[in-house]
């Protein structure tokens, strides 16, 4: 009976609750589907970011190794065929 008397006397606090639940519910969504897109698109950016990372990385040893005299010696052995003078070159003619 006191429950029965409480909701017919404050029903319309009730409708209310559930009306400002229902508009907040709805005035959400759009925020809720935007910040879904933002997340991902900070994943992208930072697998993105991990990738330009790793090319970084690359790049620098490349450069530091190029300064090495050993890398120097190697390179123009390989790319123009130069021996040190402490070496013979020997050439192999094909018939």
């Amino acid at each position: 009976m006191r429950i029965e008397r409480f909701l017919w006397n404050f029903w319309w606090v009730i409708v209310f609750i559930l009306s400002c639940c229902i508009l907040f519910e709805h005035a959400i969504y759009p925020q809720r589907r935007e910040y879904g897109a933002l997340l991902a698109h900070l994943r992208e950016l930072q697998a993105e970011k991990e990738q330009a990372l790793t090319l970084q990385d690359m790049l620098n040893r490349k450069l530091n190794s190029e300064s090495d005299p050993a890398w120097i010696e190697l390179s123009l052995m390989k790319g123009l065929g130069l021996v040190p003078e402490e070496q013979t070159k020997v050439f192999f003619i094909k018939p």
